[in-house]
């Protein structure tokens, strides 16, 4: 498999019209310029968002480099390769500095040099499932209620970036420049209000007295 993935870069770059090879033993020895593909690195990339059964994906870190024995042509082709890598959309390039370990691992001479992350995909058998021909769907409600809330000062004056946090909720919200905000929640929920930069929380239902379309929070004046 991964044998494929270098043998499918080395095409590409050859439909650039360049010479690529994957190992310093195959750099031509008539002196014409050449380009090192060396794999370091396999790192993790996340699957997609899909219905189906995930694939397996991962991505392959290629150091690409002119060949050890390059000329000033073969620094001119590396740059020719960096430009086609960043204009294809399959790849990823990274630029930095490389550390001296590096070079004193590979037993080669610090030299410009570039990072190539490759994407595979790997396909999974899709499982087979009968269908529910005689099964009920029962959905439930879990009983929550969308609000729109305004936060005020003491003063009328609508709150922009007040944090407004439903208790057990990982993530606070914050109004906008309106003083307005927007959660879904049980009616029995509390929700913690504070001004900007404050400290002290005022506590509220989400479910407020009468039919009022609108939730109008009032902050108490700093003290």
């Amino acid at each position: 498999m991964l044998n494929g993935v270098t043998q499918r870069l080395i095409s590409w770059a050859s439909a650039q019209g360049i010479t690529a090879v994957a190992y310093a033993g195959e750099v031509p020895q008539d002196g014409s310029p050449a380009i090192l593909l060396t794999l370091l690195a396999i790192l993790p990339f996340p699957p997609p968002r899909t219905l189906d059964r995930t694939p397996l994906r991962f991505r392959l870190r290629y150091l690409v480099t002119a060949a050890p024995n390059a000329s000033p042509a073969g620094q001119k082709v590396l740059g020719q390769v960096l430009a086609a890598a960043m204009q294809a959309s399959d790849f990823q390039v990274e630029l930095g500095d490389m550390a001296p370990e590096l070079w004193s691992a590979l037993g080669w001479r610090p030299q410009p040099a570039f990072w190539l992350m490759v994407p595979v995909t790997v396909p999974r058998e899709q499982p087979s499932a009968p269908l529910a021909r005689e099964h009920v769907l029962s959905v439930q409600d879990a009983g929550r209620v969308w609000r729109r809330g305004t936060v005020t000062d003491a003063r009328g004056q609508p709150v922009a970036g007040a944090r407004v946090q439903l208790e057990g909720a990982p993530e606070p919200l914050y109004t906008n420049s309106a003083g307005q905000f927007e959660l879904a929640a049980r009616p029995e929920d509390q929700v913690q209000i504070a001004a900007p930069g404050g400290r002290e929380v005022q506590r509220v239902l989400v479910q407020p007295p009468g039919r009022q379309m609108t939730w109008p929070v009032t902050l108490p004046p700093p003290e």
